[in-house]
């Protein structure tokens, strides 16, 4: 019986994907934010908790940023591999550089360099 239920569980899980992956996906988003534009990049997809935290600091940070979800779309993931070396998200691009996924942007932060990449004073963020 739990094998009948296990099963059917994960055909259920199966199904609810597939849904989601026929639902049309938006190309990009676009955050504004009152500072300058500073070119800043990140690739993402979909239920990506990590895409969620890399763009949590970058508004912290009130740091403008173009999102583009490549989820499903090969066109988008190839060219994040172009651009990053890498088929994984989040990828951050900042002025034209590869920083790194969530990991190496949070790193950035604690450290201060994010800052200093952007050309901002600590008090601006």
């Amino acid at each position: 019986m739990k094998k009948f239920i296990l099963g059917a569980f994960a055909l259920s899980m199966i199904s609810a994907c597939d849904a989601r992956r026929t639902q049309p996906q938006p190309e990009d988003t676009v955050v504004k934010s009152d500072k300058k534009e500073t070119g800043v990049i990140i690739y993402t997809s979909d239920l990506c908790s990590w895409c969620t935290s890399a763009k949590d600091i970058l508004n912290e940070h009130k740091i403008a940023y173009r999102e583009i979800n490549v989820r499903g779309n090969k066109k988008m993931i190839d060219e994040m591999e172009a651009k990053t070396g890498k088929r994984t998200v989040p990828q951050i691009v900042i002025n034209g550089e590869h920083i790194g996924s969530y990991l190496s942007l949070a790193s950035e932060s604690m450290s201060g360099d994010l800052d200093k990449r952007l050309g901002r004073d600590k008090k601006e963020a």
